[in-house]
């Protein structure tokens, strides 16, 4: 990714979680919105979502850093934030490698890989092929995050 669209990354980072658009609508077993009244979604910017362009490598040289997510993490915007500012500093491509339904990167534009469940060996093994597809020069635990820089 190049450096216009790490910053535009970091510029959409945010703590506040997604809005829940289960709530609006007619949902089995939930009470219907209104359609003249629109839930409050805190401000967010309603432009159409980031492009399939955040997905090309620009660089086929460029390294990647793995990121193992086996837990959901505390505070997600944060990791992020660290994890795109080293994106840029360093050059290189994070991979987040998940077998979470929602790992909690998605909603700020990380390349998110998921895991199939299985052993620790399968495992293993499909964390080898995507170290080959991705360049991954390291796959670092979520809690380790906080100690790159």
């Amino acid at each position: 990714m190049t450096e216009d669209e790490w910053l535009e990354i970091l510029a959409r980072i945010s703590p506040d979680g997604p809005a829940d658009l289960n709530t609006v609508g007619s949902v089995p077993g939930r009470a219907a919105v209104q359609p003249d009244t629109v839930p409050d979604i805190g401000g967010f910017d309603l432009s159409p979502p980031p492009s399939s362009r955040l997905w090309q490598r620009h660089d086929d040289r460029q390294s990647g850093l793995g990121v193992r997510v086996t837990s959901p993490i505390a505070d997600c915007a944060a990791a992020a934030i660290r994890l795109a500012s080293v994106a840029l500093e360093r050059g290189l491509m994070p991979v987040i490698l998940t077998t979470l339904p929602d790992s909690g990167f998605e909603r700020f534009g990380f390349r998110v890989e998921r895991l199939p469940e299985g052993t620790a060996d399968q495992r293993r093994a499909y964390e080898a092929e995507l170290t080959r597809f991705w360049s991954l020069a390291i796959i670092i635990d979520a809690a380790d995050i906080a100690l790159i820089g």
